[in-house]
């Protein structure tokens, strides 16, 4: 259940995210553009299998070096999601440079900000798990302590 709590959590921060970039992006790259309601479900579509790249990430604890290479991992899988998906749903051409880097920066800027309110929340929610589990140790403590 938590697995899939996380995975609405990324997908409706992505989504967030990925409609300011596309609003940036068309702006920049295609200011005449006449959208159709196309454009909102690839999106949702986008952002839907983008957040899925969080299944890359194990519940167990994993040594530094592993969190590494999944992020990297990730990453590139995002980055393969998008830039494919992109090239099918015809978001820019592969021989313009401005429009592929543009779509990379877009990728790494919205990757970054995803991983970071990911690592602050869960490390927030573990922070609350230690203090509650902190909590119950010490009643536990103060009530076998009454007792005598």
């Amino acid at each position: 259940m938590k697995k899939l709590k996380d995975l609405l959590f990324v997908f409706m921060f992505v989504t967030t995210c990925v409609v300011f970039a596309t609003a940036i992006y068309i702006t920049i790259f295609w200011p005449n553009a006449s959208l159709g309601v196309e454009i909102l479900w690839q999106i949702l579509t986008i952002s839907f299998l983008t957040s899925l790249g969080i299944y890359v990430y194990s519940d167990k604890e994993v040594s530094p070096k592993s969190t590494i290479f999944n992020c990297i991992l990730h990453y590139i899988y995002c980055n393969i999601v998008v830039l494919g998906c992109g090239l099918w749903f015809q978001w820019f051409y592969i021989d313009n440079i401005p429009m592929v880097l543009g779509m990379v920066i877009v990728i790494a800027v919205i990757f970054i900000l995803v991983t970071a309110v990911a690592w602050k929340r869960t490390k927030k929610m573990a922070e609350l798990m230690n203090g509650r589990l902190k909590d119950y140790q010490n009643e536990g403590k103060f009530s076998s302590h009454n007792k005598t």
